[in-house]
């Protein structure tokens, strides 16, 4: 279905907590159209993923990024927060910082480091995460301070799609959106 509704699609981004969503993903489109990112939630996520499958699916198969846990589940990242406050101001998305808020996380880092390449189509998909959503008090405010028609046009991308300068920046920081001076 999601193939059908986004037609070229290359890879799908999602967040690694349990690891099913990944697992149900891999079953269909394949490893290599699937690009986990880590959250923190399981010791050895591609191991996890693996099992899930229900068929044979080597960990080392799989494409899984471990760079956005920082503290471990539950703990609010630099990207993470970059990447709520991003989702508000352009899209209109909600995303919470301990699980949904890691993809597009990763989905940055994979472009920065050319693992997703510009011309590709990568779709992020929004598995969950809403709960953890409001279990850190400044997310809905952040989340909702990019909803202004300033705060989007501060953080549209160019036309060819490179972030804008305003992002990410020390604005962006876990400890801004916490109102620290840090």
């Amino acid at each position: 279905m999601l193939v059908g509704q986004a037609p070229g699609l290359d890879t799908v981004v999602t967040a690694v907590g349990s690891g099913g969503a990944m697992a149900g993903l891999v079953g269909q489109l394949g490893a290599r159209r699937v690009l986990g990112v880590h959250a923190g939630a399981v010791s050895a996520p591609a191991v996890t993923v693996s099992r899930l499958t229900g068929r044979y699916c080597l960990p080392e198969s799989l494409r899984l990024r471990t760079d956005q846990v920082g503290a471990g589940y539950g703990a609010l990242t630099e990207p993470a927060g970059s990447a709520l406050l991003f989702a508000a101001r352009t899209e209109g998305l909600m995303l919470d910082p301990v699980h949904t808020g890691r993809a597009p996380a990763g989905l940055a880092a994979a472009r920065a480091d050319g693992t997703v390449r510009p011309g590709q189509r990568p779709v992020p998909l929004r598995s969950g995460g809403l709960p953890g959503f409001f279990g850190h008090a400044p997310a809905p405010a952040v989340a909702e301070s990019g909803l202004t028609a300033e705060g989007r046009a501060a953080f549209r991308p160019s036309r060819d799609g490179t972030p804008p300068a305003a992002w990410p920046n020390s604005i962006n920081t876990p400890a801004a959106m916490a109102g620290s001076s840090a």
